[in-house]
């Protein structure tokens, strides 16, 4: 008998185990499948140009530009020349990228002119770049669908103060854009031109009382800005629109205007 009780406790004993066994194995089998999964998400530097002396992007570059209260309206077109020419450590002790961005006419028939140097700090987790004296986050990592952030969170109020006399909130607090990954790692196609694999950063997509209908008693406004980046190329189309439409005043002292400009990049060769 004393054997027979021994057994039952042995047998007990296993079963006690085996119970236990069981409970922490469901509770990491839930642990695990609770998990959030963070998706597969390319460098950044994938989708960015490539930051390499001598590397370059070309592009054709349409602007329009409304000026003085729309007396001097401007239509201009150049072929724009991003070339990297420079790496070097910044003020911060951070790694950075010189590009200057050079100018001819669309046949290419006058010398390349030096117009703007862009400023690229490249890392892990974001790309910023410098132009004109305005910080933009261009890129953060990961590059999902649907990601957003504060990519204009480096400006001040009204950036733009200098060259236009802008109205809007969206316009003079451009510091609030939210940008978010759109088509993330999909076909693009623009201009007779295929890239396999890009991702579109929509910065803001607003407007007010557009197309302009009323135009002798209603303000209106377009504020847009995307670009996309196509892999182991960079930025291959830019489209922006910042304006506005001001009514005539009721007493003709005023007459209608538009102010602001639009822009588009589209890029026509690399290497």
């Amino acid at each position: 008998m004393p054997n027979a009780h021994k057994a039952k406790t042995i047998s007990a004993r296993k079963m006690a185990l085996v119970c236990v066994l069981a409970c922490v194995s469901i509770s990491i089998l839930l642990s695990t499948s609770c998990r959030k999964t963070v998706p597969y998400s390319h460098p950044l530097t994938d989708y960015f140009q490539p930051l390499q002396v001598g590397k370059y992007v070309t592009y054709r570059l349409d602007s329009s530009s409304f000026y003085f209260y729309g007396q001097l309206d401007t239509l201009t077109s150049y072929l724009a020349k991003d070339s990297v020419e420079q790496k070097f450590t910044d003020n911060a002790g951070q790694t950075a990228w010189r590009i200057t961005r050079y100018l001819t006419d669309t046949n290419a028939t006058a010398p390349w002119t030096p117009v703007q140097t862009i400023i690229v700090n490249p890392s892990l987790t974001r790309i910023e770049v410098s132009e004109e004296n305005l910080r933009f986050i261009k890129l953060i990592f990961p590059v999902v669908q649907g990601s957003t952030w504060q990519g204009n969170g480096y400006l001040g109020y009204d950036p733009y103060q200098d060259f236009f006399d802008f109205s809007a909130d969206i316009n003079e607090n451009m510091n609030g854009w939210t940008y978010s990954y759109q088509a993330v790692d999909q076909p693009f196609s623009i201009a007779n031109q295929h890239y396999d694999s890009a991702v579109t950063v929509l910065q803001v997509d607003d407007s007010a009382n557009v197309p302009i209908i009323l135009k002798d008693s209603m303000f209106a406004s377009r504020t847009y800005w995307s670009e996309t980046y196509a892999k182991h190329i960079g930025m291959v189309y830019r489209h922006t629109e910042i304006w506005e439409y001001q009514p005539p005043t009721p007493d003709g002292a005023q007459s209608a205007y538009k102010i602001g400009f639009k822009l588009t990049m589209r890029m026509i060769d690399h290497n």
